[in-house]
């Protein structure tokens, strides 16, 4: 099978499974919003926070290092395996010791027992991470895809039960925990059958190569997801477990299109770029095209969002949300900046510019920190938050660009062009809608079928005229 079949399958079960994946987390989100409210989902926010932060540690960031080196012995994988499972174990640890320090930062003592059962997460997600990237890696992507849904469903099943028998924050936690054991225990059935299995053996020697590489992909990973979590961060600690509730849930919201749709092109450009890194003109080929069909895709649905966020919220999550609705209006904007340079990041990790994305991370961290805690300082009103994000955002998308045009050797001017013209003409096409339904006395959920009626007839036979070349171009 060549390359690019390969690819065209992998994009093919990557968007099947995130079609279901986001149907489940939508239904998932809906239903807890109601059963549980703010409190609980900024509860849960903050966990995430200081979990994720440590999953950044997992590893030490070899996991894309595996992708990256073409040939890997069977010693190395098995040495990395049992770096992972240490690396675990050691995880679990630190944050069952530090959840009383971070329950008492907050002044929130309920937050200490679900740090310390969370914590099972490093465990369990180690055992099965190695297949996980070497499925990648092999491009088996309808094995990923097939057990990711699993995963997905049976996190659901259990966090709606608990929630529906009054578990509160807990059922948002067992379902994580049941959906990080699903994975793990699919993962490793199939790579003891399909890939090695590791042996019983440590050799420090076999790393060797893989830290240089790893450490700046660890440090890279835990600087950009503290930049990308710090504002939870100060909300809960300035503003209270409810605000970051209602924030949590509208970039959620904003990061469905970008976590489910991103992944369809990222999980299988990094693997592509990988290959193909020696050839420039191959190199942009790709990258052109990857960032103008998540154009494509990933503008509409971010300005839609953006137009139509009153009625959305309100269908979503009920009432007594329009807190996280005034939000969604202009971190849908934050998102298009953020999902059209985030293929960037495949692109230097391909090209063995790993440093390169951490330095970058590490600046625009400094930034956005300075930034958000000077403003809610100054006004310590939730709604500050998105504005501060969106300014620093338009800031720094140039600089960014202009990095991965550098070393990646890519030709930004065609792509600029294609981006531009793609949000204006959706803004235009936004805005239109919105006129037209105001003619209408109907209620949130007929407003919604018809401004998608509305949206489509105006936005497909755009594609159709102007796009078509592109389009067809994407099939070959």
């Amino acid at each position: 099978m060549t390359l690019k079949i390969r690819a065209l399958s992998g994009v093919k079960w990557t968007g099947f499974a995130t079609v279901v994946i986001t149907l489940t987390s939508l239904t998932q989100l809906s239903v807890l919003a109601r059963l549980l409210g703010p409190e609980a989902f900024g509860l849960m926010a903050i966990l995430m926070v200081v979990i994720g932060f440590a999953q950044a540690f997992m590893d030490m960031g070899i996991s894309n290092a595996i992708i990256h080196k073409q040939s890997i012995s069977h010693s190395q994988l098995s040495s990395l395996y049992w770096l992972s499972v240490f690396s675990g174990m050691i995880l679990l640890l630190v944050i069952f010791l530090i959840s009383p320090l971070v329950a008492r930062f907050y002044e929130e003592p309920a937050l200490q027992q679900p740090m310390k059962i969370l914590s099972l997460v490093f465990l369990i997600g180690s055992i099965g991470s190695q297949y996980k990237i070497l499925c990648q890696k092999e491009l088996q992507f309808n094995t990923i895809a097939k057990i990711d849904i699993t995963c997905a469903i049976s996190g659901l099943s259990v966090a709606v039960f608990l929630a529906w028998i009054d578990f509160g924050v807990y059922a948002l936690v067992f379902g994580m925990l049941t959906q990080a054991s699903v994975s793990s225990t699919l993962y490793l059935i199939v790579g003891l059958k399909q890939h090695h299995v590791p042996s019983f053996s440590f050799r420090h020697k076999d790393l060797n190569g893989f830290y240089s590489f790893g450490l700046y992909q660890m440090g890279e990973r835990s600087i950009n997801y503290i930049s990308a979590n710090f504002d939870k961060i100060i909300i809960g600690k300035m503003l209270g477990m409810e605000a970051v509730g209602f924030y949590n849930i509208a970039w959620q919201l904003i990061i469905f299109p970008l976590s489910k749709i991103n992944p369809i092109v990222n999980n299988v450009a990094f693997p592509i770029y990988a290959k193909v890194q020696s050839d420039p003109v191959l190199l942009n080929n790709y990258y052109s095209i990857t960032v103008k069909a998540l154009s494509l895709i990933t503008i509409p649905m971010l300005v839609f969002l953006s137009f139509f966020s009153t009625d959305i919220v309100f269908i979503i999550f009920g009432a007594g949300w329009n807190v996280t609705a005034n939000l969604v209006k202009i971190l849908a904007i934050v998102g298009i900046l953020k999902a059209l340079g985030n293929p960037g990041g495949a692109i230097l990790m391909a090209k063995g510019y790993a440093n390169i994305g951490f330095w970058w991370n590490m600046v625009w961290s400094t930034i956005l920190v300075i930034g958000l805690y000077l403003s809610l300082s100054y006004k310590a009103d939730i709604e500050t938050v998105p504005w501060v994000l969106l300014i620093l955002s338009i800031i720094s998308a140039p600089v960014w660009h202009y990095l991965i045009s550098r070393f990646g050797a890519i030709k930004y001017k065609p792509i600029i062009i294609h981006i531009g013209k793609t949000i204006i003409i959706c803004f235009l096409i936004a805005f239109i809608a919105v006129k037209i339904i105001n003619y209408f006395e109907i209620n949130s959920h007929l407003k919604i079928i018809l401004s998608i009626l509305i949206c489509a007839v105006m936005y497909f036979p755009y594609l159709w005229l102007f796009e078509k070349h592109f389009i067809k171009k994407i099939r070959k």
